[in-house]
């Protein structure tokens, strides 16, 4: 049997037509991904932190009076005693109000003896009924008014004396000076700052701690220090506190290490280290990194409904994270699946396919 052209063309076209009907309808949107089955782990934790000595108390120092920088009588680094001169202002100004004060209280005290005076003849006078009363009150107010007057010159006198006295700034506390804010011939205000000096005593070590690692600062027990200069040797210490707010920057909380039993080796502005000993942790679970999903409300991880091969998305607490792995301390239960690679692509009630389910100790 012989075909035309025409009825070649047409077969092929009936052909054609009887595969599209007999396709498949495509499959729903599923996405394969890598899971663990969750089940509890005992870790061992352990941290060391770098920071630096500084002292556990600063005094921070200023003027009681204005005026203008003469000298300086130490520098950054020096140590200084209690009572120590540190920067002297010029006394030119300060002795001149010292010399006002004077002569006003020198001139209070005359105008008082000739008010007593006044007031005793004008006694003996009232006394003989050639003044009145009237007059002699008024002898006697302006005697009391006097009396007054020179009190308060007095007072006047004795607070420029002490005026005087301020233009040398003493240290108040013994200690290294850490910084001076002044120099000379500069112009400052009574109450600005001036010089601040770390204070003899206790020393501690301020490190940064990942919001991950707080509690377990909080709750170490013999915290150790040791310095970079000298490795070998160990220093007891214990947690005095930790900021609560934490760095703009870095987002971590600023934490106060007092070292117990300080000495002379160890220096303002050394490098240092802080170790927590090893404590093993119940109860957690170990996931992989790539598990663990941050937003700004905390931290997720991405969980597997056996039943209906859909992910949801559940809010955990990580305990810590050592290399590619974080330890879970709560919102995880032994036996749930959780997503370990795929997890970005994911929306809460998205059909997954699971390709690598194993447990955490494979």
């Amino acid at each position: 049997m012989r075909y035309t052209a025409g009825s070649m063309a047409v077969l092929a076209a009936l052909v054609l037509l009887a595969g599209c009907r007999n396709e498949t309808a495509p499959p729903k949107d599923v996405r394969p991904v890598q899971t663990l089955v969750a089940s509890p782990t005992a870790t061992t934790l352990a941290a060391t932190y770098s920071g630096t000595v500084t002292a556990r108390n600063e005094s921070d120092q200023g003027f009681r009076v204005a005026g203008t920088v003469l000298r300086r009588l130490v520098e950054v680094g020096d140590h200084v005693e209690a009572d120590q001169g540190l920067i002297e202002l010029d006394p030119a100004s300060l002795d001149l109000q010292l010399q006002a004060a004077k002569a006003q209280l020198d001139a209070a005290r005359s105008k008082a003896a000739q008010a007593k005076v006044n007031l005793q003849r004008d006694a003996e006078l009232l006394r003989q009924e050639f003044i009145s009363q009237a007059e002699y009150d008024r002898s006697k107010v302006d005697h009391d008014a006097s009396m007054s007057q020179m009190e308060m010159a007095r007072a006047q006198y004795d607070e420029a004396g002490n005026q005087s006295g301020y233009g040398t700034l003493r240290a108040a506390v013994p200690g290294v000076v850490t910084d001076i804010k002044v120099d000379v011939g500069q112009v400052v205000n009574a109450g600005g700052l001036a010089v601040t000096i770390a204070r003899d005593g206790d020393r501690e070590v301020v490190v940064s701690v990942p919001e991950s690692r707080v509690d377990q600062l909080r709750a170490g027990r013999d915290l150790t220090v040791t310095l970079w200069a000298s490795p070998d040797k160990q220093y007891q210490a214990r947690l005095r506190r930790i900021d609560p707010n934490t760095d703009t920057a870095t987002r971590t909380y600023a934490a106060h290490v007092t070292i117990l039993d300080p000495d002379p080796a160890l220096l303002l502005g050394m490098t240092a280290y802080v170790h927590l000993p090893e404590t093993l942790e119940t109860g957690t679970f170990t996931v992989p990194l790539t598990a663990v999903v941050d937003k700004p409300e905390g931290s997720f991880v991405w969980v597997v409904d056996g039943q209906t091969s859909t992910a949801s998305l559940r809010a955990v607490k990580v305990v810590s994270a050592q290399g590619d792995s974080a330890q879970i301390g709560e919102g995880l239960a032994q036996g749930d699946v959780v997503v370990t690679a795929g997890a970005s692509f994911l929306h809460p009630g998205q059909k997954v396919l699971a390709v690598g389910t194993y447990g955490t100790e494979d």
